[in-house]
């Protein structure tokens, strides 16, 4: 109850900041809400959610987003002398709920709602140390996404410390410690343990056409005897070797990554991992605007995991793969149509149902945007959309209970929307901007 006080507290405090002319307070956040149904009856419902295939953090989003979530950041200068020196702070809080009726608590008693404290650090950029950074603090750190299926595969954010804007000459070095405290069953902290997770990375390392970003992370377990888990390995590497290039009138990122023990998942840190815990994978992803009637986005995945997260079954130990583009076609500079295509599969390496799990969806979306800015027309937002999405999957990605359909194989009935079809249509209206 204390830490919702006093984080409703924060968010009054900052709105009321924001409102008053005199103040400095930026606003930047990012919100998306819409209605949906299904062409069964019922709410729209959303395929992947709650299966293996989104065990490594995303889906094909447009079309296929059923809640209402929103990022609301304020910024403030503190200090700024005459040469340069400025101290910046940066709070963000995040809120998401089942947009569901007119009134929703987000307090999450008995309800999914939640609020949350994302981001809350200062930062001092120093122009006499050639505009070095230094900061403290709970934040966004260098995260890398990839839009279309709303996954952060590069992503080591938390509470930490660390210097930035380094200038080697052949780059820019951050360095920076982040930490990751152990959670008990009740969501309590568990004070005897805790992951320490220094992170340098150089960045834009020019290589002719197009620049190289390396990164390597090193989680170190600290853990008391009492709670430690035999074989433990405390410390695990995960390393980053991304290329970037302009392309096409957009860009193209690809991205290969290894991790091992504790650092394994590619998130936040697995205690208790041993050495057999380890991942590899591949992020490919191009934004492309080959001319001013036509952008989009193309992804593509494939991981290779085992025991990831300590134990057996489809979520640890796998090869999966994802591809998918949203190509969209612009009638005028306001109204433009996408298709937003995806397919996922996910082959378990070890327990008896080693079957490939599979999932196809395809959306289309009418969709209103503001005329495109020099950045292209891609990334314009907001987007008000119309979508309607349909999806297809296999008997084995119904045994892992998408759309509810876990006791189709063994009773042939379900509660589910879609019975124990292996197929749905869902329908609805989305905005979606960020600003």
């Amino acid at each position: 109850m204390k830490a919702r006080n006093v984080l409703l507290a924060m968010a009054v405090a900052a709105l009321g900041l924001a409102a008053n002319e005199t103040s400095a307070v930026e606003l930047h956040g990012y919100l998306r809400s819409g209605i949906g149904g299904n062409g069964s009856g019922g709410n729209q419902v959303c395929f992947g959610s709650g299966t293996p295939l989104t065990a490594n953090g995303y889906k094909f989003r447009l079309g296929n987003e059923c809640e209402n979530y929103a990022e609301l950041e304020f910024r403030e200068s503190l200090y700024k002398d005459k040469n340069g020196l400025e101290f910046n702070y940066v709070g963000m809080l995040a809120y998401v709920s089942t947009q569901a009726q007119d009134y929703e608590s987000l307090k999450g008693d008995t309800n999914p709602n939640d609020i949350a404290l994302r981001q809350n650090w200062v930062g001092v950029t120093v122009p006499q140390l050639g505009g070095i950074g230094f900061w403290a603090g709970k934040r966004y750190y260098y995260r890398n996404d990839v839009h279309i299926i709303d996954f952060f595969y590069w992503d080591v954010s938390g509470p930490g410390a660390g210097v930035e804007n380094i200038d080697l000459g052949v780059g820019k070095l951050a360095i920076a410690v982040l930490e990751t405290r152990a959670l008990t069953s009740t969501g309590a902290t568990e004070d005897r343990r805790v992951a320490w997770r220094p992170d340098v990375r150089l960045l834009g390392i020019p290589v002719g056409f197009g620049s190289l970003d390396l990164g390597v992370s090193l989680f170190y377990t600290s853990d008391q005897k009492a709670v430690k888990t035999s074989g433990e390995q405390e410390v695990s590497p995960w390393v980053t070797v991304q290329h970037f290039a302009p392309i096409l009138g957009g860009y193209n990122k690809l991205a290969f990554q290894y991790a091992k023990g504790s650092a394994a998942p590619m998130a936040q840190a697995q205690f208790g991992n041993t050495s057999s815990a380890e991942q590899w994978r591949f992020v490919e992803q191009m934004v492309f605007q080959p001319n001013p009637k036509i952008s989009g986005m193309l992804a593509a995945t494939y991981s290779d995991f085992t025991h990831r997260y300590g134990g057996t079954g489809s979520y640890n130990s796998a090869k999966q793969w994802g591809v998918g583009i949203r190509p969209q076609y612009y009638f005028s500079d306001i109204f433009h149509l996408a298709v937003d295509l995806g397919y996922q599969s996910l082959k378990p390496k070890d327990g008896t149902d080693k079957t490939e799990r599979n999932l196809f969806k395809v959306t289309v979306a009418p969709t209103l945007s503001p005329p495109p800015g020099p950045g292209g027309a891609f990334f314009t937002r907001p987007e008000l959309r119309l979508f309607a999405t349909w999806a297809n999957w296999n008997k084995a990605m119904q045994r892992e209970n998408i759309v509810g359909q876990g006791t189709c194989e063994a009773t042939g009935t379900s509660t589910s929307v879609f019975g124990c079809d292996t197929n749905g249509l869902t329908f609805g209206a989305q905005v979606e901007t960020w600003w």
